[in-house]
């Protein structure tokens, strides 16, 4: 019997912004939550979660198998086997480094998101939380 969820809301925290002519990516907090970027660095490495909302469609959410890369010659996988955009719920996680924090941007480097793309959280890149030594079962 499948189960019944209640939808919930992921409210943005910022977007990202992508300046093509000078090069740049960076996350521009939204002023209610500038105070929350209190303590990050230039040098810090940090996760960023992502909602893909260009890929946010009913149809897209039901894809479940997808040709990795959007490569029809690639074998079709689950999408939870993949980084692809089209996914029951189109969130995208980035691990990224700080080059600069000016005013409520955080400048990092060059993802695949595209302009305007909303920021759901950002979180501190913890290596023993987020590279584990060891995996389970080994």
């Amino acid at each position: 019997m499948p189960m019944e969820f209640e939808p919930f809301k992921i409210t943005p925290v910022g977007y990202v912004r992508k300046d093509e002519e000078l090069q740049e990516t960076f996350i521009e907090i939204l002023p209610e939550f500038r105070e929350a970027i209190e303590g990050l660095r230039e040098g810090d490495w940090i996760k960023l979660i992502l909602w893909f909302h260009l890929s946010d469609t009913p149809e897209k959410r039901r894809t479940l198998k997808v040709h990795p890369r959007g490569d029809p010659e690639n074998p079709l996988r689950g999408v939870f086997a993949t980084r692809s955009p089209v996914r029951p719920n189109p969130i995208a996680l980035y691990t990224v480094r700080i080059h600069s924090v000016e005013g409520n941007r955080l400048y990092i480097d060059w993802i695949d998101a595209h302009d305007g793309t909303p920021v759901a959280d950002i979180k501190p890149f913890v290596a023993r939380f987020d590279c584990p030594e060891k995996t389970v079962g080994e």
